[in-house]
């Protein structure tokens, strides 16, 4: 047996050979390398004897795996330096694409709002809701694509035309979207001029919704919804004409559903389509969701319930058939929404965006309800200000919607809430009731409060239907006339005591704030100018009786239009105008 060097000594086990000198022999074309010879133990030998500790086939197998194929070796060098390319390649065009976009995007920042409601709680599991703005702007300012919106009166105009809610459940298992029709009348807070920031617009006892971002821009709509409500909004998106026809052409149109006969409305909309299924791109997409004088009626809710149907498509559309998992679309889509659109400033972060999107993506159809925040119209000479009537106002059902939503609850009679085992079906798909007051603090009866209430405005007569408005709600009041003025925030008072009883009083005013106060003895409710006119209306509309609240729902969304979101797209349509006529 030849060895290249002396054989090895008897060592102990801790000792190591000195290893064996090389020359370089190389196997034949096959892969194969001679049984002996210079370099090679023979085969027949035991590593094992030659080196107990195992060393030896150690390094034999790395030595194997060093003599592989050159033009493997140089193929995996090849490859593994191209995937290197790629990845900076991919790494800088995605740089690119993010900062080119988002470098887009105009943002308003929210942090100069005052009196904002709290954030959203989070789950027994941490998971937090949820709460975004939608704003469709009606400028025409740089809106180089938009056909039929009107001549130069509507220049350098901002208003909220179609406004919504998105609420996302903490669990993200549903979500209720919220129509808020344009021409209801609720109280605004103050707001910094939309176009001049040297100029404060004072808080208003009612006014259009629409005008909200007409006076103050983005960041007014959200104060005035936080104010209405009492959710804090966590994101708004403000989007163009421009912006609404780049992403449904970026998509491929969208399909909707027109009712019988059709709708021709040439002079306003410039829509004209005939009755049943299109699917709508660009300009007559735009026309679709814009059209109200083409509907019978010609209200602002009757075209809500056409976008609504809308949404649900284009949701079915960017959740199914692969449509987000094509690079190019998506790029489209990015494209489409960040040109001509505004965020808030904490939006404008590409992984924020991209978890807002997955959330979304991640609902099933079913569970995602479309509905219009409760309104009612009032009756001609109602209000001194609106001899007519025919004025859109916060309805039945208005704070229970509202209360549901803070509460992280689905309105009642919806899939959601079957599906989370809070309400049974409800008979109609139109009528929806509404949960009690009292259920968004269990613990507290609304009708063991006792509650005074002082006017802290110029308005007359605020105090007087406050209280009567909690006293429908089962609680027992009384009216202060003195101590309390100038007050912008609706404010309970409280003593130290009374901490459940305040938080109790509270859900059932939007946009009222707390504080404890060793100046009272009692609950106390002092009226500021950002309370909900549900509250401070005369209360002869009101149909609710005392007590009611602690027995039987406060009240019922009568007559208002929802739409699960797999609902038939030619259902709960309203009508049009006869087809081939003019509006």
């Amino acid at each position: 047996m030849t060895y290249d060097q002396d054989p090895p000594r008897t060592r102990s086990r801790s000792a190591h050979p000195t290893p064996p000198v090389r020359h370089g022999h190389r196997a034949g074309r096959g892969g194969a390398a001679p049984d002996s010879g210079p370099g090679r133990v023979n085969a027949d030998l035991d590593l094992d004897e030659l080196d107990p500790d195992g060393h030896a086939r150690e390094r034999a197998a790395r030595q194997a795996v060093r003599r592989g194929n050159p033009r493997r070796r140089k193929v995996v060098r090849i490859v593994a330096s191209g995937t290197a390319v790629t990845m900076l390649v991919a790494a800088g065009f995605g740089y690119y694409v993010v900062h080119h976009l988002l470098g887009d995007i105009a943002t308003v920042s929210l942090g100069e709002l005052k009196n904002r409601p709290a954030p959203s709680k989070a789950n027994a599991l941490g998971e937090i809701p949820l709460n975004i703005l939608v704003l469709g702007s009606q400028t025409r300012d740089g809106q180089t694509q938009a056909a039929h919106v009107g001549n130069a009166s509507k220049d350098g105009t901002d208003l909220s035309d179609t406004a919504f809610l998105m609420h996302i459940s903490a669990d993200h298992k549903w979500a209720e979207i919220v129509s808020i029709p344009r021409d209801l009348f609720v109280p605004f807070p103050s707001c910094q001029d939309r176009t001049n920031p040297a100029v404060t617009h004072p808080p208003q006892s009612e006014q259009q919704f629409y005008n909200a971002m007409g006076e103050g821009g983005p960041a007014c709509a959200v104060a005035t919804v936080e104010q209405m409500s009492n959710i804090r909004i966590d994101h708004f998106v403000e989007l163009t004409f421009d912006a609404f026809i780049d992403l449904t052409n970026a998509v491929g149109g969208v399909q909707v559903c027109v009712p019988s006969p059709g709708i021709n409305d040439p002079n306003y909309s410039g829509l004209v389509l005939s009755a049943g299924m299109h699917t709508v791109t660009g300009n007559q997409a735009l026309a679709f969701v814009r059209d109200r004088h083409g509907l019978a009626t010609g209200e602002d809710t009757q075209r809500i319930r056409m976008q609504q149907m809308f949404m649900s498509s284009l949701f079915d559309k960017l959740t199914s058939n692969g449509t987000l998992e094509d690079p190019l679309t998506l790029y489209k889509i990015a494209q489409a929404t960040t040109s001509n659109v505004t965020v808030d400033t904490a939006l404008d972060n590409i992984g924020t965006m991209t978890s807002i999107a997955e959330a979304v993506g991640s609902i099933n159809k079913k569970y995602i309800q479309y509905m219009t925040a409760p309104y009612k119209l009032d009756s001609p000479g109602e209000y001194s200000y609106d001899p007519d009537g025919d004025h859109s106002m916060p309805g039945p059902g208005f704070e229970e919607v509202w209360n549901l939503l803070r509460d992280d609850q689905p309105i009642p009679g919806s899939a959601a809430a079957v599906m989370e085992g809070t309400k049974a079906p409800s008979t109609s798909s139109t009528k929806v009731a509404a949960q009690p007051s009292a259920s968004a603090s269990p613990t507290v009866a609304l009708s063991s409060l006792t509650v005074q209430v002082f006017n802290g405005t110029q308005i007359g007569g605020e105090a007087k239907n406050a209280a009567a408005y909690l006293k429908n709600l089962g609680m027992n009041t009384s009216i202060g006339y003195s101590g309390y003025s100038g007050y912008t925030a609706t404010t309970v008072l409280y003593p130290a005591a009374q901490q459940a009883q305040a938080e109790a009083l509270q859900r059932q005013i939007a946009g009222s704030v707390l504080k404890q106060s060793a100046s009272v003895s009692q609950l106390t409710l002092v009226i500021g100018t950002n309370v909900p006119t549900a509250v401070v209306a005369t209360q002869t509309s009101q149909s609710a009786g005392a007590g009611a609240a602690s027995a039987t729902p406060a009240a019922t969304l009568t007559g208002v239009q929802t739409r699960d979101g797999d609902t038939n797209l030619c259902s709960n349509l309203p009508g049009v105008v006869s087809y081939g006529g003019h509006p």
